[in-house]
């Protein structure tokens, strides 16, 4: 295939952006059914929540992988490679199934005039399909109810954890956020979450949306599972449930990813009580295997370079979390860029106690924050602050003054990381 063909579709798929976010079910039903309903071919586990969704899909793809299952994994958004989203045990779409698709149901695209995550939406469903995939993970792009991937009837439903994000679209509430997360509970379905049955009011809202559609609701409990860590690897030791007794290392690093790995686990279990054939010396190897890249990845030894895409308070205070646990006392050099709505300003009063030094530079996502709105509220008492005109330009500065003692973290959007992919590539990613 022409090389040039490639770029022709993806430069139509991009186009698709000018046509915003637009949530809401109809257009994409109307896309699906020209498309035959592709998603209707396999079972699928669907995942909302405010952070984790990717991690968790990633464990629930490599438990199930790791099983003999071939897996499709939807995931967004990318960090380097449009492609990245769409996944068959961790193989990406080739650039002709991506023309393929683009050329054959343009017209389709064009009709309904799909946005550009319903156009990729579409596409993973076709191309699952098309693949015989076995079983699909989805993750949802924003919020749930209206969002384009609920659509189907998944096998189970998970919702990591709720939190404040995109407030001016889901709700200025964590009791109105969880609402439309939980629009994606479907009848008889049982959900898994993280979240707490303590009376807080996302577990109101689960349990009283569970209680009106029969769906199975298991809340995280506070002895499910334990974390460890051994000054070097960290994992977790399921206590109960049909995969107690089970010890596995966690590939990716914190605590926060321990409790998305023990969903991936429970999500697994529910499958298993369907039929599905899941192996605890299966979960054991995913869990240790997984590969999910820029959720603290060290990408680079002497200096120190971690790349981490926390991209709002939450994923920040993880970040700091997992700092102070694997390298307890030391100072870092911080590159930060992040998306506007993502409250940078408090993701930087995270972080700062743990800095010495903070590097701040816009992104060319048109939606990035302005960097001196980043800094205006960090306060007197702060470290030294370094605005750049550009991410690249911040990480050559950083990466040449750098002494093999030092440590950077580069943090914040995925299209931060996606910038400066080239360059961290050299070193590892």
């Amino acid at each position: 295939m022409a090389p040039d063909r490639y770029q022709k579709a993806l430069a139509f798929i991009l186009s698709r952006q000018h046509f915003g976010v637009k949530l809401g079910l109809r257009n994409i039903r109307r896309l699906s059914a020209d498309l035959g309903d592709p998603h209707t071919d396999y079972p699928i586990v669907h995942v909302a929540g405010t952070n984790g969704k990717g991690s968790t899909c990633s464990f629930i793809a490599s438990i199930l992988t790791a099983n003999g299952y071939r897996v499709g994994l939807f995931t967004s958004p990318h960090l380097s490679d449009f492609r990245e989203r769409i996944r068959i045990n961790g193989r990406k779409i080739s650039p002709e199934a991506v023309t393929e698709f683009i050329e054959y149901h343009r017209p389709q695209l064009e009709k309904h005039h799909a946005t550009f995550f319903e156009t990729t939406t579409a596409m993973a469903m076709w191309h699952f399909a098309r693949k015989n995939v076995d079983i699909a993970v989805l993750e949802t792009g924003l919020g749930g109810r209206l969002d384009a991937t609920n659509i189907v009837t998944p096998r189970v439903t998970v919702i990591t954890n709720i939190a404040l994000e995109h407030t001016h679209i889901l709700g200025a509430t964590i009791a109105r956020i969880a609402g439309e997360k939980a629009g994606i509970i479907k009848p008889n379905v049982p959900l898994v979450t993280g979240v707490a049955d303590d009376g807080n009011e996302a577990a109101v809202c689960f349990r009283h949306v569970c209680r009106e559609r029969h769906a199975p609701i298991f809340f995280r409990r506070p002895g499910d599972y334990e974390y460890w860590f051994d000054g070097r690897r960290s994992g977790i030791r399921i206590r109960n449930g049909v995969f107690a007794g089970l010890s596995a290392e966690v590939s990716l690093a914190g605590r926060h990813q321990a409790e998305n790995a023990f969903l991936a686990v429970r999500a697994a279990a529910e499958l298993k009580s369907q039929g599905f054939h899941i192996a605890a010396i299966s979960i054991k190897t995913a869990l240790a295997t997984c590969y999910w890249p820029a959720r603290f990845m060290v990408v680079r030894r002497r200096p120190t370079v971690i790349i981490d895409a926390g991209h709002n308070p939450a994923g920040f205070a993880a970040l700091a979390d997992t700092l102070q646990e694997r390298y307890p006392g030391r100072t870092f050099d911080f590159l930060i860029g992040m998306v506007g709505k993502k409250r940078g300003d408090q993701c930087l009063r995270i972080i700062a106690p743990l800095a010495r030094s903070i590097s701040v530079a816009p992104m060319v996502e048109e939606r990035s924050d302005d960097p001196y709105h980043l800094i205006a509220r960090l306060g007197r008492r702060r470290p030294l602050v370094r605005v750049y005109p550009d991410a690249p330009a911040a990480y050559d500065d950083l990466m040449e003054n750098s002494r093999p003692a030092d440590s950077i973290i580069i943090a914040g959007s995925h299209y931060l990381i996606g910038e400066l992919a080239d360059r961290i590539r050299r070193d590892g990613f």
